[in-house]
C-alpha cells in the first residue's frame, strides 16, 4: 500500500513545490500534532502542503494522501494508512480534501489518539466545521483559515518584488511614507502601481492564474471552481442538502453576482430563488459565505450570519466579479472588504469578522475607524463630522492626510 502512495506523494511534491512561499508559511508554524487548513478552492492550500513537506521533512518521513483519489480510499481507511506509515518510520502525514471522506472526523480522532508521535496536516473546504463532524475535534485540532493572495503577494509572485506587510495602524498613520516607498520600488522596475493594481483586481487573488495561458481560460476555470464549491463541496460538508437546495443556492449566487454589493431585500431574493421562508434564505446565504464565495457584511460582531439579516452582500473577492462586467464602484468596495476581512482572519483579532457595515461611512472596524471608499475625487462630505474616519480612494498613487490610496490596503497583514 505505502509504496504506491509514496510514488504518488513524490509526484505531488515535484509538481507542487513552487519557489514562492505564501504568507501562510511565514506566520503559521503548524507545530501542533493535528493541524487543519481550510479555505476556498484555488487559493493554494495544496501547494502550501507540498512546500511544507519539502521544507521540513526528508522524502521517506512525509506522505501526502489525496482523499479525493478513490484509489487511495477504496481499500484502506485513513487510520490504516497512518498505522502502516508509522510502522515504517513516518513522521508527517498530510491528508488533502478531508471533506470528501465520509468519516474524516472519526478517523482523525483515532489517528490523533493512537499515534502520539505522528504529525498530521489536513486540508478541507472553507465550509468545513470541525465541531459538526461525527466526532468533535475542537479539543484536538488547531484550525487555520487560509485566504487568497493579497495585492502585496501578487506583486511578489508575478513581478518579483519583495515587500513587507503592514498593520492597519501603520497604514492609517504612515500611508504617505509607505506609499511613496512602494511606488519608488515599483517604478525602478519600470512599472506603475495603478495598472498593476487593476491587473490584481482581474486575476491576482488566485495563484493558479500563472498556469493559465490567458485570462479567458482563467475565468472559465474560476467559474468551474464556483460550481464545484456548490455542487460538490457543500454537499459533502452539509449532507442534508439535496439537489433542489443546491439548485436554489446556485440561483441565489447568480442573483448576487448580478447585483453585488447591495443591501438585500429578503422578500425579493426569496421570490427570485423560489425560497419559502427567511430562515432558509439566511441559511443558504451563510453557506455561500462559508464556501468562500460571498461575504455577508453584518451590522456588528453580535449579529449571526445564519440568523440575522446582513446589511450588505459582496462577492468574496474582486476576481469573482469578472465573471461578468464589474461595476467600478462595486469592485472598489469588494477589494476593500476582502483585504480587510482577510487581515482580521489572519491576525485572529476580535472576531472572524473585523469589518462591518458603517453607520456613517461605508465601513467601520474595531469600534473605532470609519471608512468611505470611492474614486480619486472622493471627498469627506459623508464623514466630515465622524472621528477616526478616512477616505479610501482608487486611482490614487499617494494620499494625503486622512485620504489613503485603495491599493495600499493590499499590504495589510
Amino acid at each position: 500500500m505505502l509504496e504506491e502512495l509514496f510514488i504518488k506523494s513524490r509526484e505531488f511534491i515535484a509538481l507542487n513545490n513552487q519557489v514562492y512561499k505564501r504568507y501562510f508559511l511565514t506566520i503559521q508554524s503548524l507545530e501542533h500534532r493535528l493541524s487543519i487548513i481550510v479555505g476556498a478552492r484555488g487559493i493554494g492550500k495544496t501547494t502550501t502542503i507540498a512546500q511544507y513537506m519539502s521544507l521540513h521533512y526528508k522524502e521517506h518521513e512525509a506522505l501526502y494522501v489525496n482523499l479525493d483519489d478513490i484509489q487511495n480510499t477504496a481499500q484502506f481507511s485513513m487510520t490504516e494508512i497512518a498505522e502502516e506509515f508509522v510502522l515504517n518510520g513516518g513522521k508527517l502525514l498530510c491528508f488533502d480534501e478531508i471533506h470528501k471522506y465520509n468519516s474524516w472526523s472519526a478517523e482523525l480522532k483515532n489517528i490523533y489518539d493512537r499515534f502520539g508521535d505522528l504529525k498530521v496536516i489536513a486540508t478541507g473546504s472553507s465550509a468545513l466545521q470541525i465541531n459538526q463532524g461525527s466526532h468533535d475535534l475542537s479539543r484536538r485540532a488547531i484550525v487555520y483559515t487560509m485566504v487568497g493572495m493579497s495585492f502585496r503577494e501578487f506583486l511578489e509572485l508575478h513581478y518579483g518584488f519583495k515587500f513587507s506587510p503592514y498593520g492597519l495602524y501603520d497604514i492609517l498613520e504612515k500611508h504617505v511614507e509607505l506609499a511613496t516607498e512602494i511606488k519608488k520600488k515599483i517604478e525602478q522596475k519600470e512599472h506603475k502601481i495603478i495598472p498593476l493594481f487593476k491587473n490584481y483586481l482581474k486575476y491576482g487573488y488566485y495563484p493558479y492564474y500563472l498556469s493559465m495561458p490567458n485570462i479567458t481560460l482563467f475565468l472559465q476555470t474560476l467559474q468551474q471552481n464556483i460550481n464545484v464549491s456548490i455542487e460538490s463541496d457543500l454537499l459533502y460538508v452539509y449532507p442534508k442538502l439535496n439537489g433542489t437546495s443546491i439548485k436554489k443556492i446556485k440561483t441565489l449566487l447568480s442573483i448576487i453576482i448580478k447585483s453585488v454589493p447591495f443591501e438585500p431585500n429578503m422578500s425579493d431574493m426569496k421570490k427570485a430563488a423560489d425560497i419559502t421562508d427567511d430562515r432558509t434564505l439566511k441559511e443558504y446565504l451563510s453557506k455561500l459565505d462559508d464556501a468562500g464565495l460571498i461575504k455577508l457584511l453584518m451590522r456588528n460582531a453580535l449579529a449571526m450570519k445564519s440568523i440575522d439579516k446582513p446589511e450588505k452582500i459582496y462577492l468574496a473577492n474582486p476576481n469573482l466579479m469578472y465573471t461578468k462586467e464589474p461595476d467600478i464602484g462595486n469592485l472598489r468596495e469588494t477589494f476593500f472588504v476582502n483585504q480587510m476581512d482577510n487581515y482580521y482572519k489572519i491576525k485572529q483579532s476580535l472576531s472572524d469578522d473585523g469589518i462591518f457595515a458603517g453607520k456613517s461611512g461605508d465601513f467601520y472596524c474595531e469600534d473605532k475607524y470609519t471608512f468611505e471608499v470611492g474614486g480619486k475625487k472622493k471627498g469627506f462630505s459623508q464623514i466630515k463630522d465622524v472621528p477616526d474616519s478616512y477616505v479610501v480612494s482608487d486611482d490614487l498613487e499617494i494620499g494625503i492626510g486622512h485620504k489613503i490610496p485603495l491599493w495600499l490596503f493590499g499590504f495589510l497583514y
